[in-house]
């Protein structure tokens, strides 16, 4: 059966962040076995002044379909995992979410 639960990651990230390379490297890595649409956003820039207030701190962030996802680091296999899951039932597996990042 073919899924049709689209998949939207967006990455929360700026040009100064060198945790955010590595998040960028993994996610091309696994949208190479898993098609998504891949969005990214710099904190830093003024249209998304709202994100950098809430995850000044704690980028890379990681969202799919505009829910959070990780933050900091961004692991291949569990990344994976979360998609093939989200792409059978539509749904992202609470065991494998971060703990959300508390605005400051």
């Amino acid at each position: 059966m073919v899924s049709t639960n689209r998949i939207i990651l967006t990455l929360f990230t700026s040009k100064s962040c060198s945790l955010c390379v590595d998040a960028k490297y993994t996610i091309d890595q696994v949208r190479k076995k898993i098609p998504f649409d891949f969005i990214q956003k710099d904190i830093k820039h003024s249209e998304n002044s709202v994100w950098f207030h809430k995850y000044k701190y704690d980028i890379p962030i990681l969202h799919l379909n505009d829910q959070f996802l990780f933050k900091h680091k961004v692991k291949q296999d569990k990344l994976e995992l979360v998609l093939k899951k989200f792409q059978e039932n539509g749904k992202i597996p609470s065991e494998f979410i971060d703990e959300e990042v508390k605005p400051n």
